[in-house]
């Protein structure tokens, strides 16, 4: 019997917040495509997965083919385990071979197991699965290995150029099956693929000399705006006279203007106006008002501290922007601290410099108050339907879970209890 891939993720999916209180950590995107489709990729497509059981619901309807939290079945199977934050594998991995266990110092890369020693490993709850992974070490050979496996998430912004790169071979495109008008100017056109559907009008400039430039179906792209490669457009998103600097994936039905840098959009997300995004990571369903813009260089040029695990962490790093979940929205003039934290359904205004972190469900600016869940329930409703996508009951458990899995650090938060080192 061929083993079948399974797709799993470890306790760190934390440091992954806010992102990944919505979404399994491997439904992340870096690059052109999300953790989880390179990993499907060039490991098969016959997948099972495992995440946070809140999660399940919501993925299912997402990827339909896979088989989400099905403990009992993957007892009788050949499996071969792969940690969902994989980004890419060194050496040469796959499915088929001996038993085996995959690790990069602490981090469980892989795991290659039969069905005899599955069945010898109890386990009854998809988040045991780590802990499950450990036991086994136990009973099959354990190696250390090279691979590309993220830790937080700003790696994913710093390696999404790389990414754009990577993935721009694996889809093997170049040339215009779209609309290009006449006075938009192509450097490097080997290196520029534009699909079909896709419109792009006089006075563009798409500038893949330092990098690809990948454009998906049916996107418009108005002027003035310049694209330095390497990028990645989503299918149906529209940029109205943006500056995208080098480094950005920009997500399905986005809108985009004004400027971003070595930025991800996950999708459905709308920055519309003028204001600056950099060394951002941006959810799914965010609204960005106009002149928002965040700080990603502090003035020392110092490292930037990020709120991760109840704490300040240092990222070693000297650029690094903002972090925004799902279903929050900026009021006009709205200005993101270097290595902020903005969680889940919140909604920012009133000018002035937001705080380093602001937890999910949060309501204000100067002053915070509770965002009501049923009042984001509603907003959402609203929204989705504006881009044609029917909330279902799966959207509105998801967001009343997230309510409940952050009302401590909020309530500490609305009650002045919350510092920052």
């Amino acid at each position: 019997m061929r083993r079948s891939l399974c797709i799993f993720e470890d306790k760190k999916t934390k440091n992954f917040y806010p992102l990944t209180l919505t979404r399994p950590v491997f439904d992340l995107r870096c690059g052109i495509t999300t953790l989880y489709e390179k990993l499907i990729k060039r490991n098969g497509e016959e997948v099972y997965l495992v995440c946070r059981e809140y999660l399940r619901e919501v993925i299912s309807q997402k990827l339909r083919r896979a088989r989400v939290n099905k403990l009992e079945e993957l007892k009788m199977r050949d499996l071969f385990f792969v940690n969902g934050r994989v980004l890419s594998f060194e050496d040469e991995i796959g499915l088929e071979g001996d038993e085996e266990i995959g690790i990069s110092g602490e981090d469980i890369i892989y795991a290659r197991l039969n069905q005899g020693t599955l069945k010898s490993l109890s386990f009854v709850h998809p988040e045991e699965i780590e802990e499950v992974l450990n036991r086994a070490k136990e009973k099959v050979k354990v190696r250390e290995v090279k691979a590309k496996i993220a830790r937080y998430l700003w790696d994913l912004v710093n390696w999404n150029g790389e990414a754009i790169e990577e993935d721009f071979k694996e889809k093997g495109k170049v040339g215009v099956e779209g609309e290009v008008k006449e006075g938009v100017y192509l450097i490097s056109p080997e290196k520029i693929y534009i699909g079909k559907g896709t419109k792009i009008e006089p006075g563009v400039i798409l500038n893949a000399a330092g990098g690809c430039i990948y454009i998906e179906e049916e996107v418009r792209i108005r002027p003035p705006t310049i694209i330095d490669g390497p990028c990645y457009i989503g299918k149906g998103t529209v940029v109205d006279g943006a500056k995208i600097r080098e480094g950005c994936s920009v997500g399905p039905v986005c809108r985009i203007a004004g400027e971003i840098e070595e930025s991800i959009f996950y999708a459905y997300t709308n920055k519309h106006h003028d204001g600056f995004i950099g060394h951002a990571y941006i959810g799914e369903w965010v609204n960005l008002g106009a002149l928002t813009t965040n700080s990603d260089l502090k003035n020392t040029y110092g490292n930037v501290k990020v709120y991760v695990g109840g704490k300040n962490l240092d990222t070693k790093e000297m650029k690094v922007g903002s972090f925004i979940g799902d279903h929050t929205k900026t009021g006009i003039g709205t200005l993101l601290n270097t290595g902020c934290v903005i969680g889940v359904a919140s909604n920012l205004f009133g000018g002035g410099v937001t705080p380093k972190f602001v937890p999910s469900f949060s309501w204000g600016g100067k002053n915070f108050s509770e965002n009501k869940l049923s009042k984001v329930i509603e907003v959402a409703r609203v929204v989705m339907r504006r881009r044609d996508v029917v909330q279902t009951e799966a959207d509105r458990a998801l967001l009343r879970k997230v309510y409940e899995l952050t009302k401590k650090e909020r309530e500490e938060f609305l009650s002045s209890e919350y510092k920052l080192e």
